[in-house]
């Protein structure tokens, strides 16, 4: 037996430092922007973040321990603003980001489904 990795060893490692780039660790500056002077008022923005991703690896050989492996992995991460933080004199103010596209997207697909399955 030799102490050198196999070719799913490297294929994993790979892939696993791939998805780590990817995606990192979650943190608060990821969701809460820094905040910004706006006259008197801090403006600090708030995000959702949605991450997936997977991976997978293989390999084969034969009994001269030569043979083939390989791996692959892949993923998103997608963000959007969900709401605005205002911080004045007056207190603290939560306005809420609404995404119209997305709203109507929805009513219109929720819409044709009720419609086919009333026809």
């Amino acid at each position: 037996m030799t102490d050198r990795p196999s070719n799913i060893e490297r294929a994993a490692g790979r892939t696993v430092e791939g998805l780590d780039s990817v995606f990192g660790p979650a943190s608060p500056a990821a969701v809460f922007s820094a905040p910004e002077r706006l006259g008197d008022d801090l403006v600090i923005t708030a995000a959702s973040w949605e991450r997936a991703g997977g991976f997978g690896f293989g390999g084969g050989g034969n009994s001269q321990d030569d043979g083939g492996g390989g791996g692959g992995g892949g993923g998103t991460s997608v963000g959007r603003p969900v709401a605005v933080i205002r911080v004045g004199a007056e207190g603290i103010e939560v306005e809420p980001v609404i995404d119209l596209t997305k709203l109507a997207v929805t009513v219109l697909l929720s819409g044709l489904g009720v419609w086919r399955a009333l026809r």
